[in-house]
């Protein structure tokens, strides 16, 4: 089984949350995600990072010791991540993956994103 987060890993999303909503309004919380890993065939439960503000969820996994993966969901059936698969550095993750939300919505721009559409969500 894969780590949980420590307490330095949440402490690093918190800050940069914290940064950029500043009312407290937005809260980073510990969860468990079942997903498929890269390069994998068999489902498994992974730890993850969430949060979430007006339009969007932000997800962090933890796949391994210094192996992390972002993406966010804006609305109910658009996800994105930032066009790099894995991060060995968490601050770069959760850097990237707020600076990709944050440009996708001033601009509506996703050059350099991977996008995946799911109609298939109520």
């Amino acid at each position: 089984k894969i780590m949980d987060f420590t307490e330095s890993e949440v402490e690093v999303a918190t800050k940069h949350v914290n940064n950029r909503w500043r009312d407290g309004s937005v809260q980073v919380h510990l969860a468990d995600i079942e997903i498929v890993p890269p390069g994998e065939k068999e489902a498994r439960i992974i730890p993850a990072l969430v949060w979430e503000n007006k339009q969007s969820t932000f997800v962090v996994l933890k796949l391994g010791s210094f192996n992390y993966k972002s993406f966010f969901y804006f609305g109910k059936d658009k996800r994105f991540d930032t066009g790099i698969d894995q991060y060995n550095d968490l601050n770069e993750c959760v850097d990237h993956l707020m600076k990709a939300q944050a440009d996708f919505v001033l601009s509506k721009n996703t050059k350099g994103l991977k996008v995946e559409i799911n109609k298939d969500i109520k």
